[in-house]
């Protein structure tokens, strides 16, 4: 396996192991559920002042955690930083990564850390600025590292781009310019001669989820991080099948939106 190229789908917000989940605030109709609901239209969003804005979530059991993410938010317009907490009784806590900065709105940012088990967990954004601070989707739980990385004649997802081009003219024909909407990229997941034992312990229970869901996918994450993309599988998905060798080849078409994306 590699830690390398991953998948998230594990998302400890949506857990049924989940007690509770609290906001320093809300604004009204920005409720904090509305940023792990799967949907990239909908945000939580605090008052609007400076300085520490937290989720806190707590557990009826320890869960584990090995990576963060967020998207489809304002952070480079508002000045922020983001960091995660976690604990053991919800007093004393304790972080695996340092403060992340954030410049640019809608990026995609993954952080990945050792893997820690904690009844509490603790989201923190520091904001420099009083302008309303919207966060459309936050993540946090456990990778699925794949089993390969990808093969020959994959398409990395940001020179997948699929955008609707029309050409404007006049009654005459003359060329007087194009719009351009974007609609996405396009790519697949593929990888080849998996275990059927790694198939049935870890890409079955995505896969079910992967149905219905949303997901992360980052194909080259320690050079490569700002490539990754929150993806849904682009139609049915297809059916996998035994190859000579007696493994799994694996390929999984899928939608992105891209990091820094405005769809």
């Amino acid at each position: 396996m590699t830690t390398n190229c991953f998948v998230c789908y594990d998302n400890l917000l949506t857990s049924p192991l989940l007690s509770l989940v609290v906001p320093t605030s809300e604004r009204a109709g920005f409720s904090v559920e509305n940023s792990y609901d799967w949907y990239t239209t909908s945000y939580w969003s605090p008052t609007s002042t400076t300085g520490y804005h937290e989720i806190t979530a707590s557990f009826s059991t320890p869960v584990t955690a090995d990576y963060i993410a967020i998207y489809r938010h304002n952070l480079g317009t508002v000045g922020g930083t983001y960091q995660l907490a976690y604990s053991s009784d919800g007093v004393t806590w304790s972080y695996p990564f340092s403060y992340v900065t954030v410049t640019t709105d809608n990026d995609l940012k993954i952080s990945t850390f050792t893997s820690v088990s904690a009844y509490f967990w603790k989201i923190i954004f520091n904001l420099s600025t009083a302008t309303p601070f919207y966060l459309g989707v936050v993540m946090f739980g456990q990778r699925l590292p794949l089993y390969r990385g990808m093969v020959a004649g994959f398409t990395v997802p940001r020179h997948g781009r699929k955008n609707e081009i029309i050409n404007q003219k006049t009654e005459g024909g003359q060329f007087v310019g194009r719009v351009k909407t974007s609609q996405g990229a396009r790519s697949s997941i593929n990888f080849k001669h998996v275990t059927q034992s790694w198939v049935r312990a870890n890409w079955e229970s995505f896969v079910e989820h992967a149905e219905l869901l949303p997901f992360l996918f980052s194909w080259n994450h320690n050079t490569y991080p700002q490539d990754a993309v929150y993806c849904v599988t682009d139609g049915e998905i297809p059916h996998i099948s035994i190859n000579d060798n007696h493994h799994h080849d694996i390929n999984l078409p899928v939608q992105c939106l891209l990091s820094g994306d405005t769809l």
